[in-house]
């Protein structure tokens, strides 16, 4: 599941909403353009999310239009296609069947199977144009495959290989070195995302008898419910950390366009995520933002 970086709507200004509705339309029109219409359904939060933060990073000028698409006719605020919002489509392209690729390894079923052969074109096509990015994931998922194989019981590290792919993006994107806070903050996205998603699925990897790094941790899994009750102080104490974390890192940085937005996302989105995850007796539904 993607959706784990996102707002706070009730601290949502109206113009943040608005422009970050514009991030998140203008890659999943862009992905349309570049990749075909199917490939659409890969459009997430947390890529809007990277969308806003790099666009406002690289001072890329973002050129806002009202208009509808083919899945959606009411006309809307939508960001206009850029070189930097073509990598973006790429990456998340790529991203996204590599992600499908494990689920399939993982034995998952004929979801993911069947994700994997509507993504295989586009990821053929994003391959070819940026080799480099390709690369990269490539290498992080086959570690991240050694760790979860080993049965890892360190939390930070079986967190390490996406953390880290997900702090040299950037730079693969842009093209340029960039600032350490920047690569701080993508880390400890990738930290809590990769986490996230692996304490929403606590019960689907125990009952599949997959690896989990909360698993590996602390074992004797019974409910979710009782886990994380049992668990809650530990838990919390993570994704604190993660959370302080990322926000020393994006106080560091300078922004002008998206800084409203890109805060209520760090400073209360994240964190609310977190209370989310604790109480939920179930896997989370999937985010309307």
């Amino acid at each position: 599941m993607y959706g784990y970086v996102v707002p706070d709507k009730s601290a949502l200004k109206v113009g943040d909403y608005v422009l970050y509705r514009a991030f998140y339309c203008g890659m999943c029109c862009q992905t349309g353009v570049l990749y075909g219409n199917l490939p659409r359904f890969t459009t997430n939060y947390d890529f809007a999310f990277f969308s806003a933060l790099l666009h406002d990073y690289a001072a890329q000028n973002v050129v806002i239009e009202e208009h509808g698409c083919i899945l959606n006719p009411k006309k809307k605020a939508i960001l206009q296609p850029n070189p930097l919002l073509e990598k973006l489509a790429a990456a998340n392209i790529l991203l996204s069947y590599q992600k499908a690729d494990d689920g399939v390894i993982d034995g998952d079923g004929v979801k993911y199977r069947i994700v994997r052969r509507a993504l295989r074109k586009p990821f053929r096509a994003a391959k070819r144009a940026y080799p480099e990015i390709y690369a990269a994931m490539e290498k992080a998922y086959s570690q991240q495959r050694k760790v979860e194989k080993s049965q890892v019981a360190s939390i930070d590290r079986a967190a390490d290989p996406f953390a880290t792919l997900l702090k040299t993006l950037p730079e693969l994107i842009l093209g340029v070195q960039t600032d350490d806070n920047l690569k701080g903050l993508c880390y400890n996205i990738g930290k809590f995302v990769y986490l996230a998603d692996a304490l929403d699925d606590i019960t689907e990897d125990f009952k599949h008898k997959r690896y989990n790094p909360f698993l590996a941790a602390f074992g004797g899994f019974t409910d979710r419910k009782s886990f994380i009750a049992l668990h809650k102080d530990e838990l919390s104490f993570c994704f604190n950390g993660i959370l302080t974390r990322t926000r020393d890192c994006f106080n560091g940085l300078r922004f002008s366009q998206s800084y409203t937005l890109l805060r209520n996302i760090v400073f209360f989105g994240l964190p609310a995520k977190v209370n989310e995850l604790l109480q939920s007796e179930k896997k989370l539904k999937n985010p309307r933002v």
